[in-house]
């Protein structure tokens, strides 16, 4: 199998099997072995098919490197072995899977240059770098490989630009192409029955960058099975489809919110954000807008949490109205991990004018894509319990979709006129709450429309002039929460928040009609949100 000019190995980062494998190439395997030859030391080559590691002979700590002969690197070895410096072990493939030190077991033998030179050559011909077995690799094949794999290489997690390579260069482009089943029955993962067969077959054949070809041919062939490679091709192919498929799709724009809660970072790469448009028919924006950044220490539990809050986020918070205040063109996506009341605020910032897509990121799944495999949940799922047909001045909402909430852990100022009856409380409610009650972008939509029922009523029928919004559920329904709110129309909005468990809700702030006003006690002014 043909290679790229000798680079060293630079394992990826992404992927826990080439992370714990450092390996020499042909350039820097003929530099150790001139430096041993100079100091006039014995080196041993450990042989297993067309895997090959060496060590130092007198090296007390019997470390072993992988490394890739080729020419440069087989003078070298010929030199030490006419001078009687070179030795050689032969083991199993299954031995040296697991070697990664000298076994004391082992008895080097002497090495000749005939011997190594037929080794290499043999070695040559079983990796595929020479030609005459097997179909050679077709321009026409060689082309459809570079467009599965849209000109990048497809080792899981690598995705390098190969575009450099001129195509006008037929050796370059094909010494980019990585066989999974070997063209040569003895190579890597090569078979009697397949290996002819399959050496021009496109199918057969992965784009690789020269590291990541020579990890799965030369230094990890045992880690790397004709199934995983398979898969890779698969998962890339398909991944480098739906982005071409993009190009037709009509452009979403990317807004993230994001708060380090529990003293956790959030961070998730652009890509996820695009995946999860791609799933449902849109393109991704270059630039992704991302606002209400919060990454300070979780302090709640500190007096005027949120007076403080309100003023170290002001100014986001005003540059977030002047952005969404601009004409805009496209459907906005919004990716939200924040603060319950900031999420609130954020959605009435928001509003309904354009079109908004809310996606929620699944913590079991790890993904921000709704789950195809999940069937919407049934009408009735998620209900409104507490609405009457009475006027009053204000009413507690609680949203309890990931929680039930016992009504002692309401505010203190809050906790006994619910008791007593003289405060309504109006639940929206799911039988079996939990984290993922919302998989489906369905699920959140049904959860809204009580919402938006409950909401409506409770304004046009109760006529409440204020609303003590408590929220126990997904990122999604807090934002789209928000967007239920009419800018100038709406009843006064308070918001709760509840640090920990030992602790009641606790006041954030307030949304009015134009403004976020801080919680009660705290001298910070209100924040204009027009």
């Amino acid at each position: 199998m043909t290679t790229t000019s000798a680079t060293p190995l630079v394992p990826s980062a992404t992927d826990p099997s080439s992370a714990m494998i450092a390996g020499l190439d042909d350039v820097a395997l003929a530099k150790w072995l001139t430096q041993q030859k100079r100091d006039g030391n014995e080196v041993v080559l450990v042989r297993a098919g067309t895997t090959c590691k060496v060590y130092e002979k007198a090296d007390t700590r019997g470390v072993l490197l992988c490394v890739d002969p080729e020419g440069k690197a087989k003078k070298v070895f010929k030199a030490l072995a006419g001078q009687e410096l070179l030795f050689v072990v032969d083991i199993s493939t299954s031995e040296m899977a697991g070697a990664t030190a000298v076994d004391d077991a082992w008895r080097p033998e002497k090495a000749s240059a005939s011997g190594i030179e037929q080794f290499l050559e043999q070695r040559k011909a079983h990796l595929g770098r020479v030609t005459g077995r097997g179909d050679p690799i077709s321009s026409p094949t060689a082309n459809q490989v570079w467009a599965d794999a849209g000109g990048c290489c497809m080792f899981e997690g690598c995705g390098k630009d190969l575009s450099i390579v001129p195509l006008y260069n037929k050796g370059a482009r094909i010494a980019y192409l990585a066989h999974i089943i070997a063209s040569d029955p003895e190579g890597p993962r090569g078979t009697q029955a397949e290996s002819h067969d399959l050496s021009n077959c496109a199918e057969n054949i992965m784009l690789m960058c020269d590291a990541h070809h020579r990890l799965i041919d030369s230094f990890a062939p045992e880690l790397f099975d004709a199934t995983r490679l398979r898969e890779m091709r698969r998962a890339h192919t398909a991944k480098v489809r739906s982005y071409r498929a993009a190009m037709q799709y009509p452009e979403a724009q990317a807004m993230t919110l994001f708060a380090d809660l529990g003293n956790i970072p959030t961070h998730f790469p652009d890509s996820e954000f695009m995946d999860a448009l791609l799933a449902e028919g849109f393109s991704m924006h270059p630039e992704v807008k991302r606002h209400l950044i919060y990454q300070h220490r979780d302090e709640r539990t500190s007096p005027d949490f949120w007076g403080n809050y309100l003023r170290e986020m002001e100014l986001p918070i005003r540059n977030m109205v002047q952005d969404l205040s601009r004409p805009q063109t496209g459907a906005l996506a919004v990716f939200p991990v924040h603060h319950t009341p900031t999420l609130v605020l954020a959605g009435r910032i928001v509003g309904e004018a354009r079109k908004v897509i809310v996606f929620q990121r699944s913590r079991k799944r790890q993904s921000w894509q709704w789950n195809p495999i999940d069937t919407p949940h049934p009408a009735g799922t998620f209900k409104a319990d507490g609405l009457m047909d009475k006027l009053v001045d204000e009413v507690v909402i609680t949203v309890e979709l990931t929680a039930h909430l016992d009504e002692h852990a309401l505010p203190e100022g809050l906790v006994s006129g619910v008791i007593s009856g003289e405060i309504p409380r109006v639940r929206l409610l799911t039988d079996t709450p939990n984290n993922e009650c919302i998989q489906r972008k369905e699920d959140l939509a049904q959860a809204i429309d009580v919402a938006r029922i409950a909401i409506n009523f409770i304004q046009d029928k109760m006529c409440a002039k204020r609303i003590h919004l408590i929220a126990l559920c997904p990122a999604s329904v807090s934002f789209s929460i928000g967007q239920l709110m009419q800018a100038g129309h709406h009843a006064a909005f308070t918001l709760y928040d509840r640090p920990n468990g030992e602790q009641p809700f606790n006041e954030a702030f307030t949304i009015n009609g134009y403004s976020v006003v801080p919680p009660a006690g705290s001298a910070h002014p209100s924040i204009s949100i027009r």
